[in-house]
């Protein structure tokens, strides 16, 4: 499957179960897709092949997730030679990623997946409290339970303190003993990472201007692998920030995307230009970087993104 029709499939589930969705179009791209609905964001990695993800691109999906308290994904079909399973989750670099027929389940029948794949085969996460009380009231002995199941007596000890994973044929194993769901479905959708919100600015044009951003009391975080170049915060103002040394075609394109961006993840954008005059694409502004300087605080420079967004609104209007 073309990584296009890949990226279809996707959308299309995506906008049927009720998310917004922008896609990108940047080379390179830390995530393909951002999708929001009530109470869910996510970041959307889609790759035929779910190896060809780099240690920078997920660090940089996670941080973003991290930054605006998103669920970050993967979702491919192939892992080395192999297809995905149905029903199983993978992960890479510390992203989950499933393939297309699990995203639908999840989003369309609800149905989440409890499978994870890990060297060595397929494990399930199980509720330990409910494994023991299952045995203490069937009347299995430790032993006994462990005998039937093919595992050692502190193996099964271990699943019902839920300190291990248990295989795949055991869970089955288990399931049919007891007659009783005993899986713990994997919430893709809440699932939250750890991520290093400490990056360096990569250009003395980013180190300037991020230094400046920092003066005026906002966060900001580097990312490098998407059509902005930080995230920057004041409080819950969360802005995607694009920085460049002059407008050309590839700076308007990454700010129609920011534009697309900011729309569904409800924030802010603005591209910092060490040379150009002040306008606006989309609902982006593009500032002089000497505009900087003039201001005294964030929310001076939030009040002059909001002011450029009320003026080009006020322009469409008026037409």
């Amino acid at each position: 499957m073309e990584k296009e029709r890949l990226m279809r499939i996707v959308e299309s589930t995506l906008r049927a179960t009720g998310f917004k969705v922008a896609r990108m179009e940047f080379k390179g791209s830390c995530f393909d897709l951002v999708a929001s609905r009530i109470f869910a964001l996510l970041f959307i990695k889609v790759l035929q092949n779910i190896d060809s993800i780099s240690a920078e691109q997920a660090e940089d999906l996670k941080r973003l997730s991290k930054f605006f308290r998103a669920t970050p994904l993967i979702v491919g079909l192939r892992t080395k030679n192999e297809e995905l399973e149905d029903g199983v989750v993978y992960e890479r670099f510390g992203v989950y990623a499933i393939n297309p027929p699990t995203l639908y389940d999840m989003l369309v029948e609800n149905e989440m997946p409890a499978i994870f794949a890990e060297r060595g085969g397929f494990y399930v996460n199980i509720d330990g409290e409910l494994l023991k009380a299952l045995r203490e009231e069937r009347g299995y002995s430790l032993g006994e339970l462990a005998n039937l199941l093919g595992v050692s007596r502190k193996s099964l000890q271990n699943y019902e303190k839920g300190r291990s994973a248990v295989s795949l044929e055991v869970a089955v194993r288990l399931e049919q003993i007891f007659d009783a769901p005993i899986a713990r479905p994997i919430d893709i959708l809440s699932a939250r990472v750890e991520a290093n919100l400490e990056s360096k600015p990569e250009t003395p044009l980013e180190r300037e201007i991020f230094e400046r951003l920092q003066e005026l009391g906002m966060g900001v975080i580097k990312v490098k692998r998407a059509p902005f170049n930080a995230v920057s915060r004041e409080d819950e103002f969360k802005i995607l920030t694009g920085i460049d040394a002059k407008k050309t075609s590839t700076t308007v394109k990454r700010a129609r995307m920011v534009d697309e961006v900011s729309r569904i993840i409800n924030s802010d954008g603005v591209f910092i230009l060490e040379r150009t005059k002040t306008e606006v694409v989309g609902e982006i502004p593009l500032i002089p970087k000497e505009t900087l300087s003039e201001l005294r605080d964030a929310d001076e420079l939030i009040e002059v993104i909001e002011e450029l967004k009320r003026q080009i609104k006020k322009k469409l209007l008026q037409r």
